[in-house]
């Protein structure tokens, strides 16, 4: 007992193995710095489990150094690593080292963001940050946030851990206000008294799957979310949603909330928010955004038009690791009125007790990590300058990579959002020919067989590209195209600040190898 008081709980355990605290950092600068081969793990998935699959927990501790080398044998040797200039298939990318920095103050201080009593300056930090993010969408006037800052009364959000649990605490704040008094008497006994037929919440066909398993853990089930089709653009299609909304109000369905997406997850487009939030406001509904991808770009100027009528949001979602570049996991959801989560308020003889001001008593969560400092380091380091010039280096990888595409007679583009995300397929020139001439001809039947095959190679594709893993981008499947039936397209988020214009190519000149090969 003393040997591990000694060496893993005071000082002169750091002090008598150095080499230990050098062969930690060693691990950390080659992981982020040092230039690999693969972008995606080469060993079968099915294989490794191998190397884990021992069902006795450990009897005996082993030695610093031998876990370490453990750790690099099985786990930094088989990660994905997310930093790799050619890895830009999803929203996860290359940090700047700092990060790494914050993550080990976070866990050194060790603070629990539930309370005050534990969570003293640190509860300040969460506080200032969600001023500081509640400001960028609503813009209110300085009285209204030093007023809020001040007050144990009332919040402007809360850190969450992602978008799955904002999305889970907007909606759980949208139900209280919608059917005051459901918290306490449920979904049965409001029914009842208020003569509904049903519940709804709606939202377009690229709402991200986290609403989904709100709804489910709510109770209201997952039926609830009523899918509007989306135009051309990916957008919510507003002609379908007024359709919607009256046949719910003609079969006594109540309308809880209305969702727009500011950065789809699939094509990184944004809804029409205005006119979503003059909807929402017409019929005395719930207007949440979920803005977890594309929120961070509010930082910058010129992008804000692209987000008009954000401001008229109870709640907003975004997330910190994605497009503000810090660690997993980290997000927050923000509310218009500073009294919205008083809806969810609770209170414990012990902690959080009443006009305690401590953070726990509006969290769906209990105890939580320190993971504003994430934000409010990053935002002190670069300040809005920095984000901007960091977003323009995302736009230009964007731009190149949309006219790599659609000058290269071998590729077809399907999507290109502002947000940086951008899909499209391989497409054979003679095979997009052939498409063309069957949709121009009116011969949905043949066209559909095309592109079914075209569906199949870029399967084929990807599978070959990540059996390689020289590289690595995402598929998913649009409905929303000019082509019958669904199509099967490649995707990349072009967020990745080690990505060079001259590493896209390179990326598009192996899949045209690959897809030649099939």
């Amino acid at each position: 007992m003393e040997e591990l008081l000694n060496t893993y709980f005071s000082p002169s355990g750091l002090d008598k193995d150095p080499a230990l605290l050098q062969h930690s950092l060693r691990l950390i600068r080659e992981w982020l710095f040092v230039d690999k081969r693969h972008a995606y793990p080469p060993a079968d998935f099915e294989a490794l489990k191998k190397e884990f699959d021992t069902l006795a927990m450990p009897r005996e501790g082993a030695a610093a150094g031998a876990v370490l080398d453990a750790l690099q044998r099985q786990v930094f040797a088989h990660s994905v690593p997310v930093n790799h200039p050619k890895y830009i298939g999803h929203m996860t990318q290359a940090l700047p080292w700092v990060s790494v920095l914050v993550e080990t103050f976070i866990a050194t201080l060790n603070q629990n963001q539930v309370k005050i009593e534990t969570a003293y300056s640190s509860t300040l930090v969460e506080k200032q940050v969600l001023g500081w993010m509640h400001r960028q969408i609503y813009r209110y006037g300085e009285a209204f946030y030093h007023d809020s800052f001040r007050s144990n009364e009332s919040t402007l959000g809360n850190m969450v851990n992602g978008g799955t649990m904002g999305n889970l605490t907007a909606l759980s704040v949208a139900l209280e206000s919608q059917m005051p008094g459901l918290r306490k008497k449920g979904f049965l006994t409001l029914l009842r008294e208020k003569n509904y037929e049903g519940f709804a919440v709606l939202a377009s066909a690229r709402v991200h799957y986290s609403v989904k398993k709100a709804l489910a853990t709510l109770g209201l089930g997952e039926d609830a979310l009523c899918i509007i089709p989306t135009d051309d653009n990916n957008r919510i299609g507003l002609d379908a949603l007024e359709e919607k909304i009256a046949e719910l109000k003609e079969r006594k369905v109540k309308i809880l909330a209305l969702i727009g997406v500011a950065g789809t997850t699939e094509t990184g487009s944004i809804d029409p928010l205005a006119e979503l939030g003059r909807i929402a406001r017409r019929e005395e509904i719930w207007f949440h955004v979920d803005a977890a991808w594309g929120g961070a770009l509010l930082l910058a100027d010129k992008y804000r038009d692209m987000f008009r009528g954000i401001e008229m949001a109870d709640s907003v979602v975004i997330d910190g690791h994605k497009l503000f570049w810090v660690s997993m996991a980290q997000g927050m959801v923000l509310f218009k009125s500073d009294t919205s989560l008083n809806r969810l308020l609770h209170t414990a003889n012990y902690i959080i007790r009443k006009s305690s001001g401590d953070l726990g008593r509006t969290s769906l969560e209990g105890s939580r990590r320190f993971d504003a400092l994430k934000l409010w380091f990053s935002f002190k380091l670069f300040g809005l300058e920095g984000y901007e010039a960091l977003l323009g280096r995302c736009h230009e990888l964007a731009s190149a990579m949309r006219e790599l595409v659609v000058q290269d007679p071998d590729f077809e583009l399907i999507t290109c959002s502002d947000t940086f995300i951008l899909t499209y397929r391989y497409a054979p020139r003679a095979m997009q020919a052939q498409l063309e001439a069957c949709m121009q001809n009116g011969d949905t039947e043949q066209a559909a067989r095309l592109n079914e095959t075209l569906n199949r190679m870029n399967i084929a594709l990807q599978d070959e590209q990540k059996r390689r893993g020289l590289s690595f981008v995402s598929r998913t499947s649009l409905e929303s195209t000019p082509y019958p039936g669904h199509v099967t397209v490649l995707r990349v988020v072009l967020t990745n600040m080690l990505t060079t214009a001259g590493n896209l190519r390179e990326i598009l000149d192996e899949q045209r190898e690959i897809g030649s090969e099939l």
